[in-house]
């Protein structure tokens, strides 16, 4: 089993159970003592458990639950971010420079970009990185830095740097959750100041999102509603939380 399977699940079992042993994961996944605990000291600086003598606990477990599901994502609600995705075609004006923020719905829309397009596209995601890679028509820059592999995303200052170095038309941004009171959030494992540092280098900014997030506040905000120009979600958002959205001055688009 590949470091990133192992971890994944290492998380669901202290996710379960609330805390896991050393030795008894050593045993489950037929590897060395050390080597799980070189995964739970990565976990641990991604903030997701707390390493104690012997084993780990979860450290949040709003981190936690988020973490996984953020695992799964690219399998959940799949329908609604290719239509998201497809949608958010209507708005990509050729010749122009964008930024793709990661997440799975962000993946969705950059495989459906038409490849004749002329597009200059900045991302520090590596699986948007790699779909865009194969269009010779779009000028790619990759924002490169430390790779996380739980969200296939590049952090640090590397990537902070270039972004603020940066002037774009458009971002394609993603967030956890969305809510009329707290804005666009993240959980805390997530390197929202990068998120900070795409908003203030493009012109315009569209949220895609699904809509199961509407009216979900996870660990940190990292910009209000009304830094965000448009909204792409898709049918099943209820219609009182489109007009609620609608009366604050919120432009949604439903896909």
């Amino acid at each position: 089993m590949i470091a990133e399977k192992r971890r994944q699940e290492i998380l669901k079992l202290i996710e379960q159970e609330g805390s896991i042993r050393i030795s008894n994961l050593g045993k489950k996944f037929n590897v060395t003592d050390m080597t799980i605990r070189r995964d739970i000291d990565y976990l641990s600086k991604m903030g997701l458990v707390k390493r104690v003598h012997g084993g780990a606990i979860s450290e949040n477990s709003e981190n936690i639950s988020l973490a996984t599901t953020f695992l799964k994502r690219n399998k959940e609600y799949k329908p609604e971010k290719e239509r998201i995705g497809q949608k958010a075609q209507e708005y990509l004006p050729d010749n122009s420079t964008i930024i793709i923020d990661g997440g799975s719905t962000n993946e969705c829309f950059a495989r459906y970009i038409d490849p004749k397009k002329k597009l200059r596209v900045i991302t520090h995601a590596l699986n948007i990185a790699w779909i865009i890679a194969n269009n010779e028509n779009h000028e790619l820059i990759v924002a490169g830095g430390v790779l996380n592999r739980l969200t296939m995303t590049f952090t640090g200052s590397e990537v902070e740097n270039l972004y603020n170095e940066l002037n774009a038309d458009i971002l394609f941004v993603a967030a956890s959750g969305i809510s009329l009171e707290k804005g666009l959030t993240d959980p805390a494992w997530l390197d929202i100041s990068i998120k900070k540092t795409m908003i203030r280098a493009a012109k315009k900014i569209i949220l895609l999102i699904d809509s199961h997030k509407f009216e979900l506040v996870t660990s940190r905000t990292f910009a209000p509603l009304e830094s965000v120009d448009l909204i792409i979600t898709d049918s099943k958002l209820p219609k009182e939380i489109k007009d609620q959205y609608s009366k604050a001055g919120i432009e949604i688009v439903i896909a």
